[in-house]
């Protein structure tokens, strides 16, 4: 009996190598979402930095022009916000897909494993079978030796 060769090798390594490239690909999608955040916290920051600003020019005698300056700079942060949720949104659904992707990548190799992992024991337990009546006429020819 010869090496145990398994038949869907070649699809086991591929499917592996799709399961590495999703993982690659939700690394990046995670990177790309903490990006996201990252770039919304900063400006909620300012934003809270240009609120507590114009709390303390409130305090003193003010232009008109610096106050509609204020406003606009406050409007523009806003709508900065408004647009910075809605792409940490849209990475947060990424990110998902390609979660989903991955578990799905996983699942196609875990089973092509098991099938290999059945059939190695299959090939093991005929490799036994032979090996086992191998020794039987080994030793039903050394008993009509004897005899």
């Amino acid at each position: 009996m010869g090496p145990f060769r398994f038949r869907l090798e070649t699809l086991l390594t591929v499917r592996r190598m799709k399961e590495e490239q999703a993982e690659v690909r939700l690394a990046a999608a995670t990177a790309a979402l903490a990006a996201e955040q990252g770039r919304l916290a900063a400006l909620e920051t300012a934003l809270a930095d240009h609120v507590a600003d114009y709390r303390r020019t409130l305090a003193e005698p003010v232009a008109v022009a610096t106050l509609k300056t204020f406003r606009a700079f406050n409007d523009k942060l806003t709508e900065d916000i408004d647009h910075q949720q809605v792409r940490v949104a849209t990475a947060d659904q990424e990110r998902r897909r390609c979660l989903t992707v991955l578990e799905a990548a996983a699942r196609d190799r875990k089973l092509v494993e098991k099938l290999r992992e059945k059939r190695l024991a299959q090939y093991q337990a005929e490799a036994l079978r032979e090996e086992q009546k191998l020794l039987d006429e080994l030793g039903l020819q050394a008993f009509s030796r004897n005899s």
